[in-house]
């Protein structure tokens, strides 16, 4: 996975104030496998990518439209 796919889980899930402890549970995983899927060092399905955004209240196009904006602004 993308690192800055896996970063901005990681800052969505901060900007809602959830703990990795909280996600995973709602995930269904250990906190230490969740946290390996923000730091990239695990892959993860798209139906796990799909629930993530779910639990953070995003949808998959906002995800990546930001993403992609990200990107571009520090070029």
């Amino acid at each position: 996975m993308d690192k800055k796919i896996n970063e901005k889980i990681r800052l969505l899930r901060l900007k809602k104030n959830y703990s990795q402890n909280y996600v995973a549970s709602q995930l269904e995983l250990s906190q230490s496998y969740y946290g390996r899927i923000e730091t990239g060092k695990r892959t993860i399905s798209l139906d796990l990518f799909m629930k993530i955004l779910s639990i953070l209240d995003v949808d998959h196009i906002t995800f990546f439209n930001d993403v992609n904006l990200n990107q571009s602004s520090q070029k």
